[in-house]
């Protein structure tokens, strides 16, 4: 199931999560390979895109993410204990490899998304590249100050982000994005991909944040970014991406040394800090799976609005979280600097999954056979 080595590509059709371009191909051919590299360039065609549905990868100019700390690539690299590391002192362990985030990351030979629509569109802008430390918005309000701007680029992700952050960050995309010498804000085509919900989980344990994480009003957060991302950005496809369970990470860790437990105590690790509800009852964490569900249900439900609402400039798609189980990853899906956000492994996997039986909602409908 985890396996990251090969990419399936077709010279005829290609889908999310190819616009997460992990090549969709159900009416043709498909070619295994080990590099996006080896995949065939698309013909040359006559004239442009006239619709998101008229949309190929290579059409896509543009490329913004918003999101938490999984978007922000935190911690992806995980502490090296081999030789000439320095364990969790490491500076790795508050660091944000931004250039190998899964949906945006734009590292030369990393396994991302945005470097899978790069290899068919070589003037892409928007990847982030690099990396920085950690910077941390886990409320409104944050501004701009504090961002590295050349690093970023157009990916907005806050670690500590929930759907209330997604506002802030747009506060930043929109002029960036403005800003970049070869991008044409008002012709180019653009795709945004958000990912959000995480954190918004484990907040339903916080007293002081529970009303900020109920199904309604997340569903209004992310529903406003959207509807801000229509009037203010032209030609544009946003990428949604539903939630996954998180309270799978719990059980997953217990007791593992991998994890790095505190005073030889099994559930003394770090991931239980970073959410309250590994700290609460087995009833906490079932009501986050309970809130994980209506979250998907309620970004469906967002979907389908601006489905009724498309333009000739503008459509959302939707991609359910691949009814991912948390609990059957190996734990090296995880970092091993607090056994909490994805490692490097999962963030490639992302990239690469391929179509799931079960996705009954996906980019596919926005992108145009190709011969």
């Amino acid at each position: 199931m985890f396996n990251s080595d090969n990419i399936g590509c077709s010279s005829k059709r290609i889908g999310l999560l190819v616009l997460a371009l992990s090549a969709f191909v159900p009416y043709a051919s498909t070619l295994t390979v080990s590099s996006i590299s080896e995949c065939p360039q698309l013909a040359p065609r006559a004239t442009g895109p006239t619709s998101p549905r008229d949309l190929r990868p290579d059409d896509i100019k543009v490329v913004g993410a918003l999101g938490d700390s999984i978007m922000a690539g935190f911690a992806l690299e995980g502490v090296n204990d081999g030789p000439g590391g320095t364990s969790i002192l490491n500076i790795s362990s508050i660091t944000e490899f931004r250039g190998q985030s899964w949906g945006i990351g734009g590292d030369d030979g990393a396994i991302t998304l945005a470097n899978f629509v790069g290899h068919y569109n070589a003037s892409l802008e928007g990847p982030s590249v690099g990396k920085h430390l950690v910077t941390l918005c886990p409320g409104s309000g944050c501004g701009n100050t504090f961002r590295n701007r050349r690093v970023d680029v157009l990916n907005a992700a806050l670690s500590g982000g929930t759907a209330l952050t997604l506002d802030d960050e747009l506060d930043y995309l929109i002029p960036r994005m403005k800003e970049i010498p070869d991008v044409n804000f008002e012709t180019d085509w653009k795709m945004i991909t958000i990912q959000i919900g995480s954190n918004d989980q484990c907040a339903s344990c916080d007293e002081d944040r529970q009303n900020e994480s109920s199904p309604d009003v997340y569903a209004g957060y992310v529903g406003a970014a959207i509807e801000r991302i229509r009037n203010e950005i032209p030609r544009v496809l946003v990428n949604l991406v539903g939630t996954f369970n998180v309270s799978g990470v719990y059980e997953l860790t217990m007791g593992q040394e991998y994890c790095r437990p505190f005073f030889n105590n099994p559930d003394a690790l770090l991931n239980r800090m970073l959410c309250s509800c590994f700290r609460g009852t087995d009833e906490d964490r079932a009501n986050m799976d309970v809130l994980s569900a209506q979250y998907s249900a309620r970004l469906e439900g967002i979907y389908q609005r601006y489905k009724a609402q498309e333009s000739d400039s503008f459509a959302v798609a939707y991609t359910p979280a691949l009814n991912l189980n948390i609990g059957g990853l190996p734990l090296e899906a995880l970092s091993n600097m607090d056994c909490f956000h994805p490692g490097k492994k999962a963030h490639q996997w992302v990239a690469k999954v391929r179509t799931i039986k079960e996705r009954r909602i996906t980019l596919t409908g926005y992108l145009r056979s190709f011969i």
